[in-house]
């Protein structure tokens, strides 16, 4: 689990950022007990109108758990600012309430704390390899890769659909992740990176390319 009932942001400086708590006040509030940090649980979804959601149902709500149910979120983080909020119609559905828990403790230590590498984004054909990939995007958004600890999904205005397979668990003295991104208009690629706060091999620089890179 990466979410306990609260959970403080900390840079490594000792400077706190907020607590990840949920508040009630006729509303589910996090971070901030204030109207725009409130979450809206089973948000209206629009109905799939391209082969990423082949479903009758927007997947969220095809794949939906009774106890951990999408949300709908503004919350962000803005360097100069802190916690703040998107406007009122940029807010990012989430998969689930534990997905939006996770995805703001993750953006908090990739913008706040930062150390973090990713590799160069890289354009898979999801129809590849027997359309494999086309396979993991159009099944139940909570499933993960084999031998991953857990996945989050959330679909921002616009359409931009994005998954995130972890690689490490809270066990691990580092954090890894597989993101894949479908940008709108595009129902043929999926933009792929790897992300990590582990430091790189003395030497070898974030984008080295492995041997098996080589022709």
């Amino acid at each position: 689990m990466l979410v306990g009932r609260r959970v403080t942001f900390c840079r490594p400086n000792g400077q706190h950022d907020g607590t990840l708590q949920l508040r009630h006040n006729n509303e589910l509030r996090l971070i901030r007990n204030e109207p725009n940090f409130a979450i809206v649980i089973n948000p209206p979804l629009p109905l799939p109108n391209s082969p990423v959601h082949p479903f009758s149902q927007h997947p969220f709500q095809q794949h939906a758990k009774p106890h951990d149910p999408p949300v709908r979120s503004r919350i962000t983080w803005h360097p100069s600012v802190g916690w703040t909020t998107v406007a009122a119609n940029d807010g990012v559905v989430f998969s689930s309430a534990s997905s939006l828990l996770k995805s703001l403790i993750v953006v908090h230590r990739v913008l706040a704390v930062g150390g973090m590498s990713q590799s160069p984004p890289m354009a898979v054909d999801r129809s590849a390899r027997g359309g494999y990939l086309d396979g993991v995007l159009t099944r139940s958004p909570h499933t993960p890769l084999d031998d991953c600890s857990h996945v989050m999904a959330h679909e921002v205005v616009g359409g931009m659909c994005r998954q995130s397979h972890w690689l490490t668990s809270s066990n691990d003295p580092f954090i890894a992740w597989i993101a894949m991104r479908i940008p709108p208009g595009d129902n043929q690629n999926v933009e792929v990176t790897i992300n990590t706060s582990e430091a790189p091999a003395a030497g070898v620089a974030n984008d080295e390319p492995s041997p098996s890179d080589s022709p």
